[in-house]
């Protein structure tokens, strides 16, 4: 078997087969960095190097001076051998034409660079170790000239002004059941207000997470002989598909269940659903204890991170202390992004 002694061909490119782009400096977005490399043997002739094992014989440098960017770091310029869901080139796209394999002598391997704020513009090149213990480098100074330059943009950060807070009404699976219990709900919808960039998930703390009530985070069991349940639900789970989701769960007295349809939007990966519902019962009204359901009124305030496509995010949380008017929703330092309740329409 041949010893991998040097290589003829050295060079990158972007996935998106450019040579330069944006990327946002934020430690999420990732841009893709193909590397093409023509491993030979002594005698110059191509060779097939295992390809985890070129994958560990390369490192991404810095073009000029030629140190070495930080593999799997959490700080300054650094790089991963993977992709994640922020993997995309700022008003550009997610998949590119990719690079080209010229010959069956060459091998690709593509990290994917990414950057903490404050960075300045940064030209990469690469550098291969052999195994014979040879170096070769794509640098100013090295064997070969190929470079890709990433132009560091500042993060976003997204307050209310760049969200959506959308509702309209939803059909409920026992809701014109009026004969014992009349239910009606509403769903919300938190989503990006861009013509060319969208969420694509969220994080959501603040909510019961027990069976048959995970995502309530707000109900009020009004005093008037307890018959009006108000409620707040937030669907965190992921992926988000269209379907149904419980809204009413006293199976304990008065052995009832409802549900009511959410992510009933296209794209509903690109939307965080909240269901507020409204359900009167008549008799001797809701009964407690059910579930977490202990007493008469009890609420979270659940915080949401929403990420757009490049990793850059805004914070906000919905209020579950007035869960008897509407859902109304905030930022960390901004005024209620209000809405008109939905029992006034």
């Amino acid at each position: 078997m041949s010893t991998w002694e040097s290589v003829s061909k050295l060079s990158m490119t972007l996935e998106s087969g450019d040579e330069n782009c944006d990327i946002y400096a934020n430690g999420q977005n990732r841009i893709g960095v193909t590397i093409n490399v023509e491993p030979t043997d002594k005698n110059g002739d191509p060779i097939q190097v295992d390809p985890q094992h070129l994958v560990d014989n390369l490192w991404l440098i810095d073009y000029a001076d030629e140190s070495t960017l930080n593999r799997n770091g959490i700080s300054g310029w650094a790089y991963s051998d993977a992709a994640n869901e922020f993997t995309a080139i700022p008003d550009g796209s997610s998949e590119g034409a990719g690079a080209t394999i010229e010959d069956s002598g060459t091998q690709q391997v593509t990290f994917y660079v990414y950057c903490s704020p404050e960075v300045n513009r940064k030209s990469i090149g690469v550098r291969v170790r052999t195994d014979s213990g040879n170096t070769v480098k794509s640098s100013q100074n090295g064997a070969y000239h190929s470079k890709v330059t990433l132009n560091p943009r500042t993060a976003r950060t997204y307050m209310l002004n760049d969200i959506s807070w959308d509702y309209s009404r939803t059909s409920t699976q026992d809701g014109e059941n009026t004969k014992y219990v009349t239910t009606y709900a509403w769903n919300y919808y938190l989503s990006l207000k861009a013509a060319d960039n969208y969420f694509v998930t969220f994080q959501v703390q603040g909510h019961f997470t027990d069976s048959g009530y995970d995502g309530l985070f707000a109900y009020n069991i009004t005093p008037e002989n307890h018959k009006n349940f108000y409620g707040g639900y937030v669907w965190h789970d992921e992926p988000h598909e269209p379907g149904t989701g419980e809204i009413v769960n006293f199976p304990d007295g008065n052995n009832w269940w409802d549900h009511a349809e959410i992510y009933d939007k296209t794209y509903p990966e690109r939307y965080l659903c909240f269901t507020w519902v409204h359900s009167t019962t008549g008799g001797a009204g809701w009964h407690i204890p059910n579930g977490p359901l202990e007493q008469w009124e009890g609420h979270f305030n659940p915080e949401i991170i929403a990420f757009d496509r490049y990793g850059n995010t805004g914070t906000f949380w919905v209020d579950g202390s007035d869960i008897t008017d509407a859902l109304k929703i905030y930022d960390h330092q901004g005024p209620p992004f209000g809405s008109p309740s939905p029992a006034a329409k």
